[in-house]
C-alpha cells in the first residue's frame, strides 16, 4: 500500500507571520489566497477566470422603506464559461467572518442582480469560510493550517468543473434573507398593501399572519409577521370587526384560527425583522415583529 502527501499549495507559508501587525489584507491575497485559487484551476484568462474587485453600477439592496448601500466589493468574482460563478473576499487576520458585516456585504453583493451567484467565501488567513446564499452556517469552514485536510473538499465546490452545479436558490425565508443582508438592525421596515389572508393565535396575547413577497428580481419568499393585542386591535376597520372580537376572546387550551374566504384584506405594515428564529417540522423562520399598522 502506497500513501501520498497531501497537496497543499501553501505547504510553506509560515503561519507565525500573521502575528506581525504589517501582515494584513493585502498580505493574505498576495500570500495565501492567489497560490490557492490558481491551485484549484482559476487564472487571469477565460474560461476560468478570476475578475478582480468588480464594481457594481448600482451598489444597494432595497427593502420596503429601507436602503443599504454595498460598500465591499469583493476582492476576486470567478468566471466560468463567460457565468459568474462565485465571490471571495479577503480580510486581515483579526477580522471575524463568521458572522457580522463583512458577511452580510459579501452576501449583498453575491446575490446583487449585477452578479448573482450561489457561492461566496472569506478568508483572513487563519480560516476559510465558504457560504451559499440558501444556507444560514457556512458549508466548508476550516482552520487555514488544516488546507491539506479541507483542499480536496473545497475543490468539491468551488473548482470551475463542479462551481456550476451549485443551485441558485434564494433562502425560502424573507426573515433570514433580510438577517443575512444586515437589515435585521432596522428598527422601522415599511411595507405597503400587505395582503391577510388569515391570523393564528399561538398564545393568548400572540398573533401571526403571513404573507409570499417577490424581490426585485423576481425571487419568491414568505413573510411572517407576529404581534401582540394592541396590533391585533389596530386593525380594526381594515378586517372584519367579528374576526377581531373572536380573536380576543380568550378559551384555556384553544387556540383560533381566522380565514378570510371572500379574499385577501391589504394593509401597510411597519415592522422590524426578530431575533429568534422559529421552527416547525417544515422549515425554520425568523418572522417580522409588527410595530404598527398604518
Amino acid at each position: 500500500m502506497k500513501f501520498e502527501k497531501a497537496f497543499n499549495p501553501i505547504e510553506d507559508f509560515d503561519f507565525e507571520a500573521l502575528e506581525d501587525s504589517d501582515f494584513r489584507e493585502d498580505s493574505v491575497r498576495e500570500e495565501i489566497i492567489s497560490p490557492i485559487i490558481k491551485a484549484v484551476g482559476y487564472s487571469t484568462a477565460r474560461p476560468f477566470k478570476i475578475i478582480r474587485s468588480k464594481p457594481l453600477k448600482h451598489p444597494f439592496v432595497s427593502v420596503g422603506s429601507a436602503r443599504k448601500k454595498i460598500t465591499c466589493i469583493p476582492d476576486y468574482l470567478f468566471e466560468v464559461n463567460g457565468e459568474f460563478a462565485w465571490v471571495l473576499e479577503a480580510k486581515g487576520p483579526n477580522e471575524n467572518i463568521l458572522e457580522g458585516k463583512h458577511v452580510e456585504q459579501a452576501y449583498s453583493y453575491a446575490i446583487h442582480s449585477e452578479i448573482r451567484v450561489p457561492l461566496f467565501a472569506l478568508c483572513n488567513g487563519r480560516e476559510f469560510a465558504l457560504y451559499h446564499i440558501s444556507k444560514g452556517e457556512p458549508i466548508l469552514h476550516f482552520d487555514m493550517r488544516s488546507l491539506a485536510k479541507y483542499f480536496d473538499n473545497l475543490k468539491k465546490y468551488v473548482s470551475p468543473e463542479n462551481v456550476t452545479k451549485a443551485d441558485f436558490k434564494l433562502a425560502k425565508d424573507f426573515g433570514l434573507h433580510l438577517k443575512r443582508l444586515g437589515f435585521h438592525e432596522f428598527e422601522s421596515l415599511i411595507f405597503p398593501n400587505v395582503p391577510v389572508g388569515f391570523i393564528a393565535q399561538l398564545d393568548p396575547d400572540l398573533f401571526t399572519t403571513g404573507s409570499g413577497i417577490k424581490s426585485e428580481e423576481g425571487d419568491s419568499y414568505v413573510m411572517t409577521f407576529d404581534f401582540g393585542e394592541e396590533i391585533l386591535k389596530q386593525l380594526k376597520g381594515k378586517i372584519p370587526d367579528q374576526a377581531i372580537e373572536m380573536l380576543l376572546k380568550r378559551e384555556d387550551g384553544h387556540r383560533k384560527n381566522v380565514q378570510f374566504s371572500d379574499g385577501n384584506f391589504h394593509v401597510n405594515i411597519d415592522c422590524r425583522v426578530g431575533h429568534e428564529l422559529q421552527e416547525n417540522s417544515d422549515e425554520i423562520f425568523l418572522p417580522f415583529i409588527i410595530n404598527r399598522v398604518l
